[in-house]
């Protein structure tokens, strides 16, 4: 039996990525900053850990250039700065055709709850502004 190649479902994108939003983008770099730090107090655990990962896959090439904060692209995203400028990102994910959003907060609860009543009505507002 021959099945089609292709199906007739559209093609979904999701984005993995961490979130630090904050009420300016000074307040959010700094909180950046800070985990980072942390971070770095961390490397040689993450060291042991990537003693069997390839050092030239892209991916840890990307990282080598620009830290990032999280798992799984973590900041790279761009997901850090104010209220205002972490909706208009995601406004924009949304718009190039991501639909699915896996996202990392740290304190979870907190930072999720944050970006549940900070973020998201700014992001439908400019949603039904275009």
């Amino acid at each position: 039996m021959n099945r089609p190649r292709f199906l007739a479902q559209p093609v979904r994108f999701g984005l993995s990525a961490f979130v630090i939003a904050r009420t300016t983008d000074e307040e959010a770099q700094a909180e950046l900053e800070r985990l980072m730090a942390l971070q770095k107090l961390e490397e040689q655990y993450k060291l042991s850990v990537a003693k069997g990962v390839d050092a030239e896959a892209v991916m840890f090439q990307l990282f080598a250039k620009n830290p990032a904060v999280g798992g799984n692209g973590g900041t790279a995203a761009g997901l850090v700065g104010s209220y205002d400028t972490v909706a208009t990102r995601v406004a924009a994910f949304v718009d190039a055709g991501i639909d699915t959003f896996m996202l990392q907060f740290n304190p979870f609860v907190r930072e999720m709850t944050r970006f549940a009543q900070e973020v998201m009505p700014r992001v439908q507002h400019l949603q039904k502004v275009v």
